[in-house]
């Protein structure tokens, strides 16, 4: 799979210019920035039944996504760093448990403080990467088309006079009602500095157990049993879909948590909670880093979620 990338063509034609006037032996060093993208190790290896409020466990067995690009920047000073790269071929739907890696070369060192991601839909150029086939493509792009795809089977072991359950709950991510940008990617710091000789490694997880959030806010515990009234109340069987969210309003969740969107009203459904969790659901560099969804429709990438 090929997604390596070279700067911005203004950025490298000004680049030229500038080296032209500096002597041989004094030349600039470039840098470079490589994107990996992963899972999180829970994403990777499963949510363990003592790590949930209600004692279900969480197998995440497929995840897809529609990928176009990364961008780095400094929004207000864009001739200083101004990066938008792409597939050399084209975009890519890939799935992230087998990862997927992008890199600008040549770049002149520099901070970009501003770096974001853009999914979509795929198109008519669309290659296939790691992990997918193409009913994975297909499955994207019927219908309302979509950029993610995510289906976990979870579990709960009998207890007392309780069954065993069995529950897959299905999430595709329409591009219409769903955060396609992501921005103000950050860890202990914003974005990225590129230093001359250097190629700086950022990795870019998704995080799909945080679609399981019984709150908002950062560090909230997660819930199946939400997924699972969901279900019930819909056609009764085993799969739980996006259109079965959305017929469970979030005021009649019985189950403790927080399960409200800001500035949201009370016939929000509770599929539109996962969708606003879906706007949470990269980490960057590491578990506290995090780029952060736009509000569907939106240019940019969002606000961070509200503290606890």
């Amino acid at each position: 799979m090929r997604l390596s990338l070279v700067g911005a063509l203004g950025a490298s034609v000004g680049l030229c210019a500038l080296a032209a006037c500096v002597p041989a032996d004094e030349a600039l060093r470039l840098g470079s920035v490589q994107f990996s993208f992963r899972v999180s190790e829970r994403t990777q290896e499963g949510v363990d039944a003592t790590e949930t409020l209600d004692g279900w466990s969480i197998r995440f067995e497929r995840t897809v996504l529609g990928f176009k690009t990364m961008t780095i920047g400094q929004i207000g000073v864009p001739d200083v760093c101004s990066y938008r790269g792409r597939g050399a071929e084209s975009d890519i739907v890939f799935d992230p448990r087998f990862g997927a890696v992008q890199t600008f070369n040549g770049i002149q060192p520099v901070e970009c403080p501003d770096v974001g991601i853009i999914f979509g839909p795929p198109g008519a150029e669309t290659t296939l990467g790691a992990g997918v086939t193409s009913k994975d493509l297909v499955d994207l792009a019927s219908g309302v088309p979509a950029h993610a795809i995510i289906e976990a089977v979870a579990s709960r072991e009998a207890l007392g006079s309780r069954e065993p359950e069995t529950l897959r709950i299905v999430l595709r991510f329409d591009s219409t009602r769903t955060s396609t940008r992501f921005g103000g990617c950050r860890a202990a710091a914003r974005g990225v500095r590129v230093l001359e000789g250097e190629r700086d490694q950022v990795s870019v997880r998704l995080a799909a157990e945080h679609l399981f959030r019984d709150a908002i806010a950062p560090g909230s515990g997660l819930r199946v049993e939400p997924f699972a009234l969901a279900g019930r109340n819909g056609d009764g069987d085993d799969v739980v879909t996006m259109a079965e969210l959305d017929g469970l309003r979030l005021n009649r969740i019985p189950f403790g948590g927080d399960y409200q969107i800001p500035n949201g009203i009370s016939t929000d459904t509770f599929g539109d909670y996962v969708r606003v969790l879906f706007r949470f659901a990269f980490m960057f560099r590491n578990e506290d880093g995090l780029c952060v969804g736009n509000e569907p429709g939106s240019e940019e990438g969002g606000q961070a979620p509200p503290e606890p």
